[in-house]
């Protein structure tokens, strides 16, 4: 809910400084190596996994499960130049809401080359960035065997080996494949710290399928309680909706592990009953300054771009003020930015 007097704001209100070499192009040996910046009368740099220790003993851990399927299609038209189809989002066995480089969006109908098979697509709509396609096969199939990891655009390189495992969280489910792009923060817990998390505190899992909506750069217009962002579908198991209802119930915290899982925290509560809501639903909801959280009391989140909405909502959650000291402090510290970057710990 946003206060209906809310000042116009601006991306340009969201800018930082951040030195290229602490761009995270690669992910850490393990895992659990990155750092955790605890935010409260201090700054602290813990080993991420010391997380547990910074935890209280009645906390309930939520998750989002998500799994990044192979999103990038890289393929030749039939006059041999290239052409990139990015799905962002699935919205059939055939039909995906796509991004496209380099392919002619005039020509309805096109036979393009994979390295091992041709295919047929049909154009159907364009709608503002993204385009409607019809593939004649089946799209998850299709992104499994010639599918490219849809790594983040700045980390300005092609996906490798690597990036097939380390892009994807240890307890990304294959039956909710359907995110284009990684909750980032899943990405620092390996199994045993997971484990751990799950026999030492209360947990349970939500699943949002995130979009490339996330990294697509803000427009210059001011932005005010009228503003939207991109939509994603999310799921609230009935169960995990009674284990957060009562935890909200009995004044304990709910630490929401990554931004996505608190789009959809938020986007579920139900301001008339006082519940979060369980079953299929959709959020475009731009959290941002002025924004009144009903569900998180504590958020576990990467550092995220300059003028980025993601920036916007931690600058909401924890006070504008604080996330830039930290951001200062995380880059007088040398801490690693953005996907396979170090994490912080926030409290609302």
């Amino acid at each position: 809910m946003i206060h209906p007097m809310q000042k116009d704001i601006y991306k340009s209100d969201y800018h930082y400084e951040i030195p290229d070499k602490l761009i995270a192009r690669y992910p850490l040996k393990k895992r659990t190596d990155s750092k955790l910046l605890s935010c409260n009368k201090s700054f602290n740099i813990h080993d991420f996994s010391s997380l547990p220790s910074l935890l209280k003993k009645d906390d309930l851990i939520v998750f989002n499960e998500t799994k990044v399927f192979k999103a990038r299609l890289i393929l030749q038209k039939e006059s041999g130049s290239k052409a990139e189809i990015f799905v962002n989002k699935i919205i059939s066995k055939f039909e995906a809401e796509c991004l496209t480089k380099g392919l002619n969006l005039k020509k309805k109908v096109q036979i393009l080359k994979s390295s091992t098979f041709p295919i047929k697509i049909t154009i159907y709509e364009k709608q503002n960035n993204s385009v409607l396609i019809k593939f004649n096969q089946e799209i998850k199939n299709l992104c499994e065997s010639i599918g490219k990891v849809p790594i983040p655009p700045y980390l300005d390189r092609e996906e490798e080996e690597i990036d097939k495992k380390r892009y994807q969280s240890v307890f990304a489910k294959e039956s909710k494949n359907e995110s284009a792009a990684a909750p980032t923060a899943s990405l620092h817990f390996d199994d045993n710290l997971y484990e751990k998390i799950k026999t030492d505190f209360d947990t349970c899992v939500i699943n949002l399928s995130v979009g490339l909506g996330t990294f697509k750069p803000l427009s210059d217009e001011p932005i005010n309680n009228l503003s939207k962002l991109h939509e994603e579908n999310f799921y609230i198991s009935k169960n995990t909706s009674e284990i957060i209802n009562d935890h909200i119930k009995n004044k304990k915290r709910v630490v929401a592990i990554g931004t996505t899982t608190l789009r959809a925290l938020e986007s579920a509560w139900d301001s008339d009953s006082q519940i979060i809501l369980h079953g299929n639903q959709s959020t475009d909801i731009f959290i941002k300054e002025g924004f009144k959280f009903n569900v998180a009391n504590a958020l576990i989140t990467n550092f995220h771009l300059p003028q980025s909405s993601l920036l916007m909502l931690v600058s909401a959650f924890a006070g504008k003020e604080l996330i830039f000291s930290a951001y200062k402090y995380a880059i007088e510290k040398k801490l690693r930015f953005f996907s396979y970057g170090d994490a912080m710990i926030i409290e609302r």
